[in-house]
């Protein structure tokens, strides 16, 4: 079990060598999900993605593995999940978020773990919200988050209550709000802290090794 992360890995995490590894990639079609694939690539990981809409992935294609299905069907999932090493997750509801996404990330968390415990594999890195955060004092990101995203508080929670709840090797990331700013190599990280921030690149959350 890994502890909730804000973004940044230690120095001794940026020096330590990893052998390549085969990913799956969730949410991979947003602007986070592509920045993983991205990274996944240039450090020489086997990436499969399982996507509803294959044509974000057009400029990967011939470099990934791009399954098509239903994020939210734990049967569908352990099919793509089996015989890789880990899962990075950056599923979420589009914003605005609809009435019919109200607990989204509850029900994938669900399906996640099922299928995950059925294919196997342990290891799962999944995006969360900085508004989680209840001793953050700047920014008062709790606070923040009750008052004006009180929905996604409370389906995020509900998320992260059901991977702690299972026997799996997760990491939790809450960054806060996320940008298309490039990639510097150079991050931070507080475990079970919000760092002093209200924004962040998509390419310095997910440094992947």
């Amino acid at each position: 079990m890994r502890a909730h992360i804000d973004t940044e890995p230690s120095e001794a995490e940026r020096s330590e060598k990893r052998s390549s590894m085969k990913l799956v990639v969730l949410g991979a079609t947003g602007g986070t999900g592509l920045e993983i694939v991205r990274q996944a690539i240039e450090r020489g990981h086997s990436v499969t993605a399982l996507v509803r809409s294959l044509d974000r992935l057009k400029a990967f294609r011939s470099r990934i593995t791009v399954e098509q299905g239903d994020l939210l069907n734990s049967a569908e999932l352990k099919k793509v999940i089996r015989g890789h090493d880990a899962v990075l997750s950056a599923f979420g509801p589009r914003v605005p978020i609809a009435k019919a996404d109200a607990h989204l990330r509850h029900q994938f968390a669900g399906a996640l773990t099922s299928a995950m415990r059925r294919a196997g594999v342990r290891r799962v890195v999944i995006e969360s919200v900085a508004f989680l955060f209840k001793n953050s004092v700047l920014p008062p990101a709790y606070l923040l988050g009750r008052l004006f995203f009180s929905g996604t508080i409370a389906d995020t929670s509900a998320m992260e209550r059901v991977l702690e709840e299972r026997e799996l090797d997760w990491t939790i990331v809450r960054p806060p709000e996320l940008t298309d700013k490039p990639y510097t190599g150079k991050y931070r990280v507080r475990e079970g802290h919000c760092l002093v921030s209200v924004s962040k690149s998509r390419a310095r959350m997910w440094p992947i090794s």
